[in-house]
């Protein structure tokens, strides 16, 4: 795909990528403050937003700001579980301690869970 050049020297972007039909919509208040809302919870621009809902795309609310650190802890976990199945595993034992650990660390990011949603 050539990128075209405008006679001032300005890259233009590849004809397939142009949008070059516009639709003016009017709304109502309560029409506009529900598509505002929308917009904010989904995390995507206006028109994009609008463009999804034309091509029947699913539109999913927009993680929370402390997913990141609750799939971090979820993943400190599954890390101890698999030390300790390949501790088990190895000795025939696993060490009541790490079992407490774990089980710890577990409720900890369940009550987390709990809290934030």
């Amino acid at each position: 795909m050539d990128i075209q050049t405008h006679f001032w020297g300005v890259p233009q972007t590849p004809i397939v990528r142009k949008r070059s039909h516009i639709i003016p919509l009017r709304l109502n208040e309560r029409e506009y403050r529900h598509l505002c809302e929308q917009v904010k919870t989904s995390g995507f621009s206006r028109e994009e937003y609008l463009r999804s809902l034309i091509l029947g795309k699913e539109i999913y609310p927009r993680p929370c700001t402390h997913h990141a650190e609750l799939v971090r802890q979820i993943s400190g976990l599954c890390n101890n579980a698999n030390q300790l199945a390949h501790r088990a595993n190895s000795t025939g034992v696993a060490g009541q301690q790490s079992v407490d650990e774990m089980t710890l660390l577990a409720r900890q990011i369940w009550n987390e869970i709990n809290e934030k949603w």
